[in-house]
């Protein structure tokens, strides 16, 4: 028994490895194919290197001298966990080889960047564990289930129960209990109180480096930043100390003051799943069609950040006040049921940056992004914008047909 035992675990650790170094593979190649752009930027470097493999743990707590906590979706506020002295990282996936260590033990549809993040999990002995915390926000159904999916791997788990109305005085009362449960959580995991000063400090932080993530959307509109950058650059976000983060994009900013405007008529908006490095594909066949994105509602993307936060009460509950109500009325996230707010942004800025059509990305398995498809494109067909929705998964497998498509798309343009 003993021997069988053995031999299963030295089957299952080759499989890891070989998994390994076929994603370290696929994050390499993507890496190599973005420094032969033409567009390339000696300050795109420092985000390429953060770039080039599955996110370890390990190195990432020694990088930033904090203890980590595990996000999923971005519904919690990111200055509470700062102003406590720890590091947040949203925990994603975009690697189709990861994702071939789980699939055997998932359902087939299910949401292809929870199998990819599931799969990296073999990459660390220690897995979810090596998180002080994961916080999961009651978003999409899979996120909820991710605890029972991955059997007990994950060490303190805290979930945000997610109030799915907005504009009601019941539910935005509700998030805000939420949020101060999450304050105590956070305060008995570390021992320490939230100091009002510390949250000061910590929202006054976030709201520079909002500024300047707004800098960068705003070269996005313009051409300047292909969106393929952008994408990587927001992907980023939190793999460092984020002050370093912080004064590298402030450099590539300086740089792209000087950048040529590339002009492109044929503009759209880009909707739907997240897109996760080194998962580009998307993004590689819009601009292989001859298209440019120059707009998006994706939460790995432009949403990284739900906005500015406005305060009148300088006190801690004055702040986390603040905090949630912008993480909450602000997020447009499709598990909401109230988010016409959605709609009106789209139509907003293509109507601001003369965005003729909308491309709407669906990951197979992403249901609530699916569902709102329906609502969200007859309403841009009614103000007369060209839509196109895009279904796929983690494979290389269907890029000539969406190819296909695209093309088509950018003739109705």
């Amino acid at each position: 028994m003993e021997h069988n035992i053995s031999k299963d675990d030295e089957r299952r650790r080759k499989q890891r490895e070989k998994a390994y170094k076929k994603t370290c593979d696929e994050y390499l190649s993507e890496i190599k194919g973005l420094r032969e752009r033409s567009d390339y930027l000696t300050e795109f470097e420092y985000f390429l290197n953060l770039s080039q493999k599955p996110l370890q743990s390990a190195e990432l707590k020694n990088r930033v001298n904090k203890d980590l906590i595990a996000l999923f979706c971005i519904q919690a506020p990111l200055e509470l966990f700062d102003a406590l002295d720890l590091h947040a990282i949203k925990l994603t996936g975009g690697s189709h080889a990861a994702q071939r260590l789980s699939v055997s033990s998932l359902p087939v549809l299910m949401c292809p960047m929870l199998k990819s993040y599931i799969g990296s999990l073999g990459f660390e002995e220690e897995g979810a564990r090596a998180y002080a915390a994961t916080i999961l926000p009651t978003t999409c159904d899979w996120v909820v289930k991710f605890p029972e999916i991955v059997k007990g791997k994950i060490a303190n788990l805290h979930y945000l129960e997610l109030p799915h109305v907005k504009q009601t005085e019941k539910s935005q009362s509700r998030w805000l209990e939420e949020i101060f449960d999450l304050k105590i959580f956070l305060e008995n995991l570390t021992g320490r109180k939230l100091q009002r000063q510390n949250l000061i400090s910590s929202q006054k932080k976030y709201m520079e480096i909002w500024g300047s993530f707004q800098e960068l959307i705003a070269c996005k509109r313009k051409n300047i930043l292909a969106d393929i950058w952008f994408t990587v650059i927001a992907n980023t976000f939190m793999l460092d100390k984020v002050d370093v983060w912080h004064e590298k994009l402030k450099l590539l900013l300086d740089r792209l003051q000087t950048a040529v405007i590339q002009e492109n008529p044929y503009k759209v908006f880009l909707a739907g799943s997240p897109i996760i490095f080194p998962n580009l594909k998307i993004l590689q066949l819009i601009e292989q069609a001859g298209m440019s994105v120059c707009a998006d509602d994706l939460c790995s993307s432009e949403r990284i950040f739900p906005g500015a936060t406005l305060y009148s009460d300088a006190s801690v509950y004055g702040i986390l006040k603040a905090l949630a109500e912008r993480n909450h009325k602000a997020c447009i996230c499709p598990t909401f049921t109230d988010n016409d707010r959605r709609v009106n942004n789209i139509l907003r800025l293509t109507s601001e940056n003369n965005i003729k059509g909308v491309i709407f990305h669906i990951l197979k398995g992403c249901h609530p992004y699916d569902i709102e498809s329906i609502t969200i494109e007859e309403k841009l067909k009614n103000q007369g914008i060209k839509f196109l929705k895009l279904e796929t998964d983690y494979v290389k497998e269907d890029s000539q047909n969406i190819l296909t498509r695209l093309e088509a798309f950018k003739q109705t343009l």
